[in-house]
């Protein structure tokens, strides 16, 4: 396969895990006390972790596969259950997490506020690399693309797509005021079912990809 070609595949794959858009909400919500340097700081601090997180779990992807004895399809399977049923979960109970993020989100975000007032750096990190940016979904998809893109060029090309994707949190994030005046909660809800839809395809996908080589070995066992 082309290098340009796992490249997009990999930052098209991380970009809809990541989704920096519907980071969105939240840090305005941390950061509607700082000036607008500190949330340039912040958003660039956020980036930067995401690019970092990624990148570990890229390089340290096969050491953990093989210390836990996992195989390629198997995390394969589970990825793409996990893609599944988050997208699945997105296109079906968006009222019911837009109703707690009214509720109880938000009080957590009212304490993180408090710390943004202090040192606007100490919110970059956790919460908004890890996990909003950074989260389970993007870590296992990283850890997919180590095997499924394992030659070492092909690894530069993921790692150049995990920077690409990073970029493009920074870009949303430090233009997250006026994007979110300007695309509401409508636009958002509506950009998340589209990626949901996507995420959804590619889950199944993954599911394929990895009960090819067990129904191979199945069906090599029954002849």
């Amino acid at each position: 396969m082309p290098l340009s070609k796992v490249v997009l595949l990999s930052f098209i794959t991380l970009v809809t895990m990541v989704n920096p858009l519907a980071v969105i909400p939240s840090f305005v919500a941390l950061t509607q006390d700082v000036s607008r340097r500190g949330r340039a700081r912040v958003a660039l601090v956020a980036s930067m972790a995401c690019i970092v997180v990624l990148t570990a779990f890229l390089v340290a992807g096969n050491w953990v596969f093989q210390f836990f004895g996992i195989t390629v399809p198997a995390f394969q399977i589970m990825g793409g259950v996990i893609f599944f049923t988050n997208a699945l979960r997105t296109l079906v109970q968006e009222d019911e997490r837009r109703a707690f993020n009214i509720g109880g989100s938000k009080r957590m975000e009212e304490k993180d506020v408090e710390k943004a007032e202090i040192d606007p750096s100490s919110i970059a990190v956790v919460p908004l690399a890890i996990p909003m940016l950074s989260g389970p979904g993007a870590i296992t998809s990283t850890m997919l693309l180590v095997n499924l893109y394992p030659r070492f060029d092909q690894k530069l090309a993921v790692t150049l797509a995990i920077v690409g994707v990073g970029l493009v949190s920074y870009i949303v994030l430090l233009a997250a005021v006026p994007l979110s005046h300007r695309i509401g909660d409508r636009g958002r809800a509506v950009f998340s079912k589209i990626m949901a839809l996507l995420l959804g395809a590619i889950g199944i996908q993954f599911m394929i990809n990895g009960l090819k080589p067990v129904l191979t070995e199945i069906i090599k066992a029954g002849q």
